[in-house]
C-alpha cells in the first residue's frame, strides 16, 4: 500500500517540479533587447502595492471567519 503512494508522491511531486523548472526557465530569459522606461517600474511597484493591499483587506474583512475556523481546528485537536 505505501509503495503505490510513495509512487504517486514522487511522480506528482517531479511533475510539478518540472513544470514550474520550465515556466521559470521561460520567463526569466537572459537576454532581452528592450526598453523599460521609469514608468514601467512604476506601474508594476503600484500592481504589487495593490495586489498587498488587496490581500490585507481581504483578510481584515474575513478576520472573524478565520479566527471561528482556527478556533474550531484547535478545540477538536485537544478533545
Amino acid at each position: 500500500m505505501y509503495g503505490i503512494i510513495d509512487i504517486k508522491l514522487k511522480r506528482s511531486f517531479l511533475l510539478i517540479t518540472g513544470t514550474l523548472l520550465f515556466i521559470f526557465h521561460e520567463l526569466f530569459v537572459s537576454d532581452v533587447y528592450a526598453y523599460l522606461d521609469p514608468s514601467s517600474g512604476t506601474m508594476a511597484i503600484q500592481a504589487i502595492l495593490g495586489v498587498l493591499v488587496g490581500a490585507g483587506i481581504a483578510v481584515k474583512v474575513y478576520w472573524e471567519k478565520i479566527k471561528y475556523k482556527l478556533s474550531n481546528i484547535r478545540t477538536k485537536g485537544k478533545n
